[in-house]
């Protein structure tokens, strides 16, 4: 088999409600999404890219300059292999959304080749394995989000994940206990700071969280991307996990914070890291330091978050995952792939990713 085409297309998915965090409001999912065409006229790859300019540094115009003028030439005539995953990554510098897009729908092409689901593709024996996804609380007034935490524990979710660090941290706590004594008691919360605050702040915040006393099962991000040493201080600082997400892109990231000891627990995206493969590599240094991981999304829709999902399935050290984003929109816009039951997520039927590529390619590309 070999590839005969890439093609894309930028498509917008509405919101129900603005989703707001500490470093931007989206109110809709900017999609970009991929089909790498193959000598088969049946077996078409699909990946999605989203343009998270504030974490990765990707737009929209970088991500489709990316695909037409490295990625394509690089790609269309040769033979499907697994040697081209790491020719993607190597050929360019950066552009993980770009190269996220193109490593899944490769890994599409070649789990539908096998004959097999993408994560038995990934783990020949991935076992049983049952996964739930919390569910986001944007930042909003208290009573609103107090409104919106109810409403999702009644749609079936245990796990709810409460934006912080936009405002004060009495602020925070304050919405935090608003939460707490409005929510039934075996829900499970945990807090999201997307690197809000400085080496100062986040102690203090760290300080007043472990002392409120609230049950926050882990505190996500507290400080900036390349805080490492202070990651790892603050982990042994403090009683509240903290969870690596902003600060963890690469190999070489998740290395430096084994080293400093940042090792509660680690949130692995795939637009970070660029795709499977190299999710792939950070899981097994997780794996080697005994490090449990969530997977989770940025704004994005059905198909990336699908790959998560099965590579999600697939990863011994993966016990959570963050798949919420998909909810939030006003209609599906893509038939097959990730599955919702309440909180709990399944893959579709069907070989690589079983989404249903002739009707998403009808719909974007029209």
């Amino acid at each position: 088999m070999f590839i005969t085409d890439i093609k894309y297309y930028r498509y917008g998915t509405s919101l129900k409600k603005p989703f707001k965090t500490a470093l931007r409001t989206v109110e809709v999912i900017e999609s970009i999404y991929v089909f790498i065409e193959t000598n088969y006229e049946d077996i078409v790859g699909v990946g999605e890219a989203v343009p998270t300019y504030v974490i990765t540094g990707d737009t929209k115009g970088g991500i489709e300059a990316a695909i037409e003028e490295v990625f394509k030439p690089l790609l269309i005539n040769r033979q499907l292999t697994k040697d081209l995953l790491d020719e993607i990554q190597q050929i360019i510098v950066g552009n993980t959304s770009a190269k996220a897009a193109i490593d899944i729908a490769l890994y599409d092409l070649l789990a539908q080749e096998a004959e097999l689901p993408l994560y038995k593709y990934l783990d020949h024996n991935p076992g049983n394995k049952d996964l739930e996804t919390c569910y986001t609380v944007s930042l909003n007034e208290a009573n609103e989000m107090v409104e919106d935490g109810l409403r999702y524990v009644e749609e079936g979710f245990n796990h709810l994940k409460i934006k912080v660090g936009k405002d004060n941290v009495e602020t925070d706590l304050n919405r935090l206990k608003a939460l707490r004594n409005s929510l039934p008691n075996n829900v499970i919360l945990s807090a999201d700071a997307n690197q809000a605050w400085d080496e100062q702040g986040a102690r203090y915040a760290l300080k007043h969280f472990d002392e409120a006393d609230l049950e926050i099962e882990s505190i996500e991000q507290p400080v900036g991307r390349y805080e490492y040493e202070l990651l790892g201080e603050l982990t042994q600082s403090f009683n509240i996990p903290l969870m690596v997400d902003e600060s963890l892109f690469s190999t070489y990231d998740a290395r430096r914070l084994v080293e400093v000891g940042a090792n509660n627990l680690w949130n692995i995206k795939l637009m970070k890291t660029s795709g499977i493969h190299e999710a792939l590599k950070i899981h097994d240094i997780a794996q080697s330091a005994d490090i449990h991981c969530m997977v989770g999304c940025m704004m994005e829709t059905h198909v990336s978050v699908t790959a998560a999902l099965h590579f999600s399935l697939a990863a011994k050290q993966v016990n959570r995952v963050d798949f919420d984003a998909p909810l939030m929109v006003v209609e599906r816009e893509i038939e097959g792939g990730i599955v919702y039951e309440g909180a709990k997520v399944s893959p579709s039927e069907g070989f690589g990713l079983g989404i249903d590529r002739k009707s998403l390619y009808k719909k974007v590309s029209s």
